[in-house]
């Protein structure tokens, strides 16, 4: 078998780029397009110019649009290649799409000597594609650019990432319903207020971090924030930093000016930030990608992970950016309408019941990129010897985010939220009917009711040697009280009262 399209222009030019999950290649033994879970296999006799601009055309026709490795095309292609291709076919649909990639990414015009003339044609194909909410027509080669971002910061997902059904909107509106069956006034306050500090140390948590009160305190108010500034800036994301990070030596007075790395517990590198050279060409474009009011990205589900999982890849910071990449969740919802002010969903508690799942997608992108380094091994620090640039970074192919934002979102809404306000209401009752019984300090109460219910309803014999002074009688009452009031909360769990 021989490679075509990416795959060829990958081994002819020895691009340093990520590898393809399906590359193409010329089979013998098919008549067709055959796709398989591996490769994408192409008959003998398909049409192909065997140069590079021919593999190019061929792979902007057949395999979809791939930034990162057209960008890195375009540092071997003659730009009189394209141009002498348009002129042989003006109209040429994905020639003009070439020649267009060519003027955006490198910022150079192509000298050109005839004027395409057909009709326009989209950069990214809106069936394979989610597209720009609002694409701007280039007359020059008559393409729309529909692209999500910028050459700067320019993600790409797949339409079939996003699940048909439930839609973000749905879910959202069915979070609304069941907080707004919380008819009691103060009740709803404590019911956001829980969801609020289980999210906050949900996301310490997958830190491995257990924040002090006041540091829970500060990212509950952050989250309350969500929806207050429309604009990110540098000075805010630092301000933002300074406040979930774990003392005053790891606050940053602005984005990082040196390189970083992730170690597994061997001391193994398993990720290599955002080149610091190009760091804030990269910030500028995912700022302007966040910042857009609709007109790059619409979907809000689609520009929340992007913009998420885009700033953790990025790594703008030393210190505080998963804690970030999870907070700006809840920024992109609020300010996209779909999730009003002050309401919050708890995604990170439910990332923390599928850690192994969350890395694995955190994987997808760390383990390609940072293969793409060269470097030496050293006692304290790395000596990196070569870097990819900020290319895979700035395209990144987020539909693996995008899926599995919006199965952590449904779990959120179907499970957390009904099994955390399940769990409020039985401690209330439980609270109500005991305090009625028994004249108990309040605290104490409150202590034996969440750990018989943590316990399925049950006090452990060391909880009753800690509270030996009440009769057994009583503790038996609080079991009994505990178990009928958290009847329909079974699994729920106190740990955000």
């Amino acid at each position: 078998m021989s490679p075509i399209g990416y795959a060829w222009l990958i081994k002819e030019l020895s691009l340093r780029v990520r590898p393809l999950a399906t590359p193409a290649e010329i089979s013998t033994s098919v008549n067709r397009r055959v796709d398989t879970p591996h490769r994408v296999l192409f008959p003998r006799g398909v049409a192909i110019e065997d140069t590079l601009v021919g593999h190019l055309e061929f792979a902007l026709r057949h395999e979809g649009v791939n930034l990162e490795i057209v960008d890195a095309v375009f540092e071997h292609l003659a730009p009189t290649d394209l141009s002498a291709r348009l002129e042989v076919a003006p109209n040429g649909v994905h020639i003009r799409r070439a020649c267009f990639l060519w003027e955006w990414l490198v910022g150079q015009e192509l000298p050109i000597k005839v004027m395409p003339t057909g009709g326009y044609v989209d950069l990214f194909p809106p069936k394979t594609y989610v597209t720009a909410g609002a694409s701007t027509n280039n007359r020059k080669y008559r393409v729309r650019n529909n692209a999500l971002g910028t050459p700067d910061f320019c993600p790409v997902v797949l339409r079939s990432a996003i699940p048909e059904a439930p839609s973000l909107a749905e879910l959202m509106a069915e979070a609304q319903r069941m907080l707004g069956e919380v008819t009691d006034p103060s009740l709803y306050e404590r019911a956001l207020s829980y969801l609020y500090l289980s999210e906050t140390r949900s996301s310490f948590e997958i830190e491995r971090e257990k924040p002090s009160s006041d540091k829970q305190e500060r990212f509950v108010r952050l989250l309350r924030r969500a929806s207050e500034t429309s604009k990110l800036t540098e000075d805010w994301l630092v301000s933002l930093q300074n406040t979930v990070v774990r003392d005053v030596f790891s606050q940053e007075a602005s984005y990082r000016t040196r390189q970083n790395w992730l170690e597994d517990a061997t001391g193994r590198i398993t990720f290599f930030t955002a080149p610091t050279e190009d760091l804030r060409r990269v910030m500028a474009g995912w700022e302007t990608f966040i910042n857009d009011n609709g007109r790059l990205c619409s979907d809000a589900l689609v520009k929340a992970a992007c913009a998420a999982f885009g700033f953790v890849y990025l790594h703008p910071f030393l210190d505080g950016n998963g804690r970030l990449h999870r907070f700006l969740i809840h920024h992109v919802l609020t300010h996209s309408g779909t999730l009003p002010g002050g309401t919050v969903v708890p995604v990170s508690a439910v990332i923390l019941k599928h850690i192994p799942e969350y890395l694995k997608v955190l994987a997808g992108f760390s383990g390609p990129v940072t293969q793409l380094w060269e470097y030496i091994r050293g006692e304290v620090t790395p000596h990196i010897t070569s870097s990819p640039g900020s290319r895979p970074y700035r395209f990144i192919d987020a539909s693996r985010e995008v899926a599995f934002l919006h199965r952590m979102i449904r779990l959120a809404v179907e499970e957390e939220i009904p099994r955390e306000l399940a769990w409020l209401s039985g401690y209330d009752q439980a609270f109500e009917r005991l305090d009625a019984e028994f004249d108990l300090p309040r605290d104490h109460l409150s202590a034996l009711i969440r750990m018989a219910q943590s316990n399925q309803g049950r006090l452990s014999a060391n909880r009753r040697k800690q509270y030996f002074y009440l009769p057994e009688v009583v503790l038996n009452r609080i079991e009994v009280v505990v178990q009928e009031c958290f009847g329909a909360a079974e699994g729920a769990g106190p740990s955000a009262l």
